[in-house]
């Protein structure tokens, strides 16, 4: 399982949402660009990139940050917020991203434009990573402020069935509240779709639930606020590697 560092960005910064509140707004660090260069030189092996100012307004914000981290680190980065067109996938591919190794997260687009969603799903269906962001089992999004109309596992059989294999799924009520994942939601997830490549998010807070998360089986799992707040360094993230890639 890979563990995937988070550095979601508002203002430039990096930041954490307490339950995707952007009133609840707790600064990080102000260097993300030296915080990501930290992080792949110490064993992540994915960065997990989010523009929150571009989820909630619906375009790009942090493209050039973002292309300048992905220039800057020697390891693949997801990166999403704001999509809302082709283009605006193309951006990042056309700005140092490589296909088929670097992702652009996608969550709100099949709500808002199914036709352009469809297109890069079916254009690049590799390097798509759909974020199903659940609040219980009812999805959200728009920077998880909009009710979508669909169930959790409603919205993974259709996606899975134009061909999408990469979900990452956010238990909302768990993000930013260190009190651990949604187990239950992932280990049905698992059994309903073992083909597709499943990312936890949400609720980490300590290296103890990682291994839960790894026992599993996920394909990666997201560590925010754990990090942030010390729970999960840097050193563990290098040994939990170690240690399972024997």
């Amino acid at each position: 399982m890979k563990l995937i560092p988070a550095l979601d960005i508002l203002g430039g910064k990096v930041v954490r949402l307490k339950q995707g509140d952007y009133d609840q707004v707790t600064v990080y660090h102000e260097r993300p660009i030296d915080l990501a260069w930290y992080l792949a030189d110490h064993g992540a092996e994915r960065l997990h990139l989010v523009d929150l100012q571009g989820s909630k307004e619906g375009k790009i914000c942090e493209g050039k940050l973002f292309t300048e981290i992905r220039r800057t680190v020697n390891i693949p980065c997801e990166v999403g917020g704001g999509i809302r067109s082709k283009d605006d996938f193309s951006f990042y591919f056309d700005n140092g991203f490589t296909l088929a190794k670097d992702f652009v997260m996608v969550g709100s687009l099949p709500f808002l434009d199914r036709p352009a969603f469809d297109t890069i799903a079916a254009e690049f269906s590799s390097s798509l990573l759909m974020t199903v962001d659940a609040w219980g089992d009812e999805v959200k999004h728009s920077g998880w402020l909009k009710d979508s109309g669909y169930k959790v596992e409603t919205l993974i059989q259709e996606m899975s069935a134009l061909g999408v294999k990469n979900f990452l799924v956010t238990q909302i009520r768990k993000d930013g509240m260190m009190q651990g994942p949604d187990f239950e939601l992932y280990e049905r997830l698992l059994l309903a779709f073992p083909s597709v490549n499943l990312i936890a998010s949400g609720g980490v807070s300590s290296i103890d639930d990682l291994e839960a998360l790894q026992r599993l089986k996920l394909y990666g799992a997201i560590v925010g606020k754990a990090y942030y707040e010390g729970k999960v360094t840097a050193q563990m993230i290098r040994e939990f590697r170690l240690r399972h890639a024997l």
